[in-house]
């Protein structure tokens, strides 16, 4: 009887998710278009991490991430919310990074690439995506809504961070060659901003895409007979554009007044002249940045 170190491919066998093709994941009888384990990833990710930084930049432990994808492969797809969020992240991009074929496609890479130099680069995108197999469209779609939701709850660079970390995984060709890579990194950054920025315009073919994208990302009830949540009609890209700057904002006057409290706290407290004209001149200087377009603002 052989074993695993004498036939490797006996482990892979094994395994539910990391090292195989999209195809042989779907063809298993439990699976449903997009594969359980991402729909467990994106939600987690979706739920608990859009505030943290450098999410896909940062590493998780070597040691938690294979014990991790152990679990995974042995069917156990539960994510509590005690794990860590680079550990999440980093088992999406191990995920991605061990498929045998990227998700993009090798086939489509060359039309990617081409897209880049178009004029209208977002619908010849649209035009390319659709031509994904359908798990792949809809777990590309799942991941650059995901993305699309952490670059609008960080900073304006993070879409640029993403599209470098995620460039070379998602679009890569058959043989790839010092040339290629110099010549179309550049390229595939600039296709996978516009795939994270323009999410709305060019992955969802329809509404019921669009349904199954972002069913990834709802709760589901904890009673399995209530169904109240299915009436609750999906928002616009418009709508969720405004709710998520709202979200944003929000979160931004919130620590704006925390800061705000934290300086008069100082200020209560202090003796020293200096410190008190220190407090003075950023209090200022936050005043004059806030209210700079109010000019009846004494």
């Amino acid at each position: 009887t052989k074993n695993y170190k004498q036939d490797p491919t006996l482990l892979l066998n094994m395994a539910m998710y990391f090292g195989r093709s999209l195809n042989e994941i779907m063809e298993r009888s439990e699976e449903t278009l997009i594969p359980a384990a991402l729909k467990s990833i994106f939600k987690w990710l979706n739920d608990n991490a859009l505030e943290i930084d450098s999410l896909f930049s940062a590493s998780a432990s070597v040691k938690d991430l294979k014990e991790l994808t152990k679990r995974f492969d042995k069917g156990d797809i539960s994510l509590d919310n005690n794990i860590g969020a680079h550990l999440v992240s980093g088992i999406l991009k191990s995920f991605l990074i061990q498929l045998p074929e990227p998700l993009l496609t090798f086939e489509l890479y060359d039309e990617f690439i081409a897209c880049a130099d178009h004029q209208d680069i977002t619908s010849k995108l649209k035009e390319t995506v659709q031509k994904l197999p359908q798990t792949n469209k809809l777990i590309s779609g799942c991941l650059f809504l995901f993305l699309s939701n952490l670059s609008a709850h960080q900073e304006a660079s993070t879409t640029n961070n993403l599209a470098i970390v995620f460039g070379q995984i998602l679009l890569r060709p058959r043989e790839e060659s010092l040339e290629s890579l110099l010549r179309h990194t550049p390229k595939i950054s600039i296709i996978l901003k516009t795939l994270i920025e323009q999410y709305h315009s060019i992955i969802p073919a329809n509404p019921e895409e669009a349904r199954l994208i972002e069913g990834c990302f709802q709760k589901k009830s904890a009673n399995n007979n209530n169904n109240e949540n299915e009436n609750v009609p999906l928002l616009t890209p418009e709508q969720q554009k405004l709710k998520n700057i709202k979200l944003t904002v929000d979160e931004a006057i919130n620590m704006v007044l925390s800061r705000l409290d934290e300086m008069g706290n100082e200020l209560n407290s202090t003796t020293s002249l200096e410190e008190t004209i220190e407090i003075a001149k950023r209090v200022r200087t936050a005043k004059r940045i806030l209210f700079q377009n109010q000019k009846s603002v004494v």
